[in-house]
């Protein structure tokens, strides 16, 4: 909830329901996850989100609010987990059948991540990443810098040669399409977005939200 671009944005109403809730009906329709977990700050301003998993029926992890790698740690640990899938919570419209074919793919291992970020190809607000916790926890332990365990993952991007990554990438480069939410801008095209959908959003697909995409950026839409 203490976003610097846009505060609060993860209770931010999209079509009547909060971004959070987006996400959350997104990653439900996966079939390769054993479950949802929100990762969120001990911090009292992301009460409400703690309040709003409780809601939806997900668990939930409080941890640090500025080593947001330590709060994977012990979450990683309260919960037993071997691997995990991280998707961050400015990514409403994630396609869940992206996250699927990367927890597959992952399975196929071995390897320590299997991601869509390194390279970028797919649209912001569409990245996965499944993460070897024996590998995150190695990695972890080799972080020095700050904004390394505020972005979890950074360390393993830039150390390539001691890990094993497994990257997959989109039929074309749509690295410059934005389907995230870090800004007002970001916002109010989602809610554009979701203006034009007709039935259940989850359904929704990456090529359908392209579409509808497209069809926003047109001179005059909306």
């Amino acid at each position: 909830m203490s976003s610097r671009r846009l505060p609060g944005k993860m209770l931010a109403p999209v079509a009547g329901r909060p971004l959070l809730a987006w996400l959350i009906e997104r990653l439900s329709a996966c079939t390769t996850l054993d479950g949802i977990i929100l990762a969120t700050s001990d911090h009292p301003s992301d009460t409400p989100l703690a309040e709003l998993a409780e809601k939806l029926g997900i668990r939930c992890y409080r941890g640090p609010l500025d080593d947001v790698a330590m709060r994977f740690i012990q979450a990683i640990d309260v919960f037993g987990l071997p691997s995990f899938v991280r998707i961050c919570g400015d990514s409403p419209l994630i396609d869940p059948a992206l996250v699927d074919y990367a927890v597959r793919l992952f399975e196929a291992g071995p390897c320590d991540i299997t991601t869509n970020v390194h390279p970028r190809s797919f649209p912001k607000g569409q990245s996965v990443e499944v993460v070897n916790s024996a590998a995150f926890k190695a990695a972890y332990a080799a972080m020095t810098e700050n904004e390394e365990r505020e972005h979890v993952t950074s360390w393993f991007y830039n150390h390539t040669a001691e890990v094993a990554i497994t990257n997959f990438t989109a039929r074309r480069d749509m690295s410059s399409i934005r389907l995230c939410v870090d800004t007002a801008e970001d916002l109010a095209s989602i809610r554009a977005l979701a203006a034009r959908m007709t039935s259940d959003q989850s359904r929704y697909s990456l090529d359908d939200l392209l579409a509808l995409h497209a069809e926003t950026e047109k001179p005059g839409a909306w």
